[in-house]
């Protein structure tokens, strides 16, 4: 895409909140050519106000090195964030292009052991603010660009869950309705650094198959599913069976290596085992 005419260079620079609102409702990939062709210092104001997903989404169809540009000017929990919501092969490439101490510290708030919660969580699932609109989720709903969900994650400024907003119930509200009005608070999210095992048994679990991961500052995450939560503990404990078969193999290949010795030792007498020893040696 050319260059952005200057008229829209002005609006975007001077009314960056306005602007997040607009480009957020555009098409990812319209919003991505105008990211391509307007300066990252004009962008990256943008980025920081815009709702979260659509922020990623259109990160994720800009190339490489304009995403890094932006992720290094925004404040790294937001960075943070846009990364997690975005798919890992697009994600190790963008950090490829990121200052060396900056990709470091990113890749390692986004690395969880295999037996917490965190290393199975969906990462790409969609937030917005309890000022967004009924309009604004049924539009994230239809992008076709997310996991199927059966709700809205709603956050608050500083990324934590506010509560969520089922599906169904957007269908039985007007389209200006603020999701904040209409949100179900009080589901508690697990936490990323907790162990599968500890969470199988959580409430959240009678009412919904996907609950809400945090990490330890409590800003929300991803989801978990019901169904990658069981495949997690059945893998973990797969690997747990093989590690203690192997050890068992090995232990007694020991105690049989020992008998055998002690019959050679009763057979041939202890001078013999002598010079094995010393010719081992």
């Amino acid at each position: 895409m050319a260059d952005a005419p200057l008229l829209t260079i002005a609006f975007l620079e001077r009314l960056p909140d306005s602007s997040a609102k607009v480009i957020a409702g555009m098409r990812p990939q319209d919003a991505a050519a105008l990211f391509e062709a307007v300066p990252t210092r004009i962008v990256t104001p943008i980025v920081e106000r815009m709702e979260k997903w659509p922020a990623a989404l259109c990160l994720q169809h800009i190339s490489e090195e304009r995403a890094a540009a932006i992720l290094s000017k925004i404040a790294y929990q937001d960075a943070t964030v846009l990364l997690r919501l975005t798919p890992v092969e697009r994600r190790e490439a963008v950090l490829a292009q990121l200052p060396t101490r900056l990709a470091r510290d990113l890749t390692e708030s986004l690395r969880y052991p295999r037996n917490c919660v965190g290393a199975w969580m969906d990462l790409s699932v969609p937030t917005l603010s309890a000022g967004a609109t009924v309009k604004d989720a049924i539009a994230v709903m239809k992008s076709g660009e997310r996991p199927a969900g059966e709700a809205i994650f709603v956050v608050d400024d500083a990324q934590r869950l506010a509560g969520l907003v089922p599906a169904e119930s957007l269908l039985r509200h007007s389209a200006n309705t603020k999701l904040g009005n209409i949100l179900q608070a009080g589901l508690k999210p697990l936490f990323a650094r907790s162990l599968l095992r500890d969470v199988h048994s959580d409430a959240g679990w009678n009412d919904y198959l996907r609950l809400p991961v945090a990490g330890r500052n409590g800003q929300l995450l991803g989801t978990l599913s019901r169904h990658d939560m069981m495949s997690g503990l059945s893998t973990i404990s797969a690997k747990t069976v093989g590690a203690e078969t192997d050890g068992l193999v090995w232990s007694r290949v020991g105690d049989a290596f020992v008998i055998s010795m002690a019959g050679l030792a009763g057979l041939f007498g202890d001078d013999s085992i002598a010079v094995f020893k010393r010719t081992e040696n």
